[in-house]
């Protein structure tokens, strides 16, 4: 075999081998990108509309989903989501907010366009509760351009769950319960029997900017914390109100 067959031999070899190598590469580099497109985003934004969604679309605004309970399935834990609102919403059961930051707004900014609106409903053990969050581990919830509706209670006699909050914190609970209100409105449909914030949280942080907690409502922000109080006296309270 001649010198120059040897050298064609070991050049076509070595286009081979070229050939193999870029044939593995572009499909090492399409299971990444294949791999990396699989992983959910960490920072979500769904839009809702509890009239007309459907719960197995994208969370667009062309095809909102229907309910928040979905948004924050979609939603990974350790991440987070704004759930915009395209119609008013009621909400008549508690949703379990785990590990994750959660904004939920109305569709229009600087008003108040929609509705959040709280119904009372009736526990397993036959006591009244209301519609609200449960915070369990590492949560931030913030509410913001809505009208936030509370129930009337005051015509029931079925005894009131110490859970009958808009927040609480669950037996799993965070060690700080975190709540925003950002232009935010309430809404009186009567007496309001629960409260803002309900038990089990260790230590609680409750910001609001511009929004006002009507008079009705002082003595109604946390659980055994009558109206009046100065927050300055509450050890375990982070909070920009003036008073309780």
């Amino acid at each position: 075999m001649s010198l120059e067959t040897d050298v064609a031999n070991l050049v076509t070899k070595t286009t081979d081998l070229i050939s193999y190598f870029n044939g593995k590469k572009a499909g090492i580099d399409a299971a990444v990108a294949a791999a990396v497109a699989a992983v959910p985003a960490i920072a979500r934004t769904f839009y809702v509309d509890g009239t007309a969604g459907d719960d197995l679309a994208l969370g667009t605004q062309a095809a909102p989903m229907k309910t928040i309970s979905a948004a924050l399935s979609a939603t990974p834990e350790g991440g987070g989501c704004v759930i915009i609102l395209l119609k008013d919403y009621v909400l008549s059961s508690p949703l379990v907010v785990r590990n994750r930051r959660v904004t939920i707004r109305g569709d229009v900014d600087s008003e108040l366009s929609r509705k959040l609106i709280l119904n009372e409903y009736i526990t397993s053990n036959g006591q009244r509760s209301m519609g609200g969050f449960q915070q369990v581990g590492s949560v931030s919830l913030e509410l913001a351009y809505l009208t936030v509706s509370l129930p009337a209670g005051e015509s029931s006699s079925t005894p009131i769950n110490a859970y009958y909050s808009l927040t609480y914190a669950g037996s799993l609970g965070p060690a700080t319960l975190a709540i925003r209100l950002f232009n935010i409105a309430f809404e009186l449909r009567g007496t309001f029997v629960g409260k803002i914030v309900g038990p089990n949280a260790s230590t609680v942080v409750f910001s609001v900017a511009n929004t006002v907690i009507p008079t009705a409502l002082e003595g109604s922000i946390l659980p055994g914390v009558p109206a009046g109080t100065l927050p300055g006296n509450l050890s375990y309270l982070l909070t920009n109100l003036l008073k309780l």
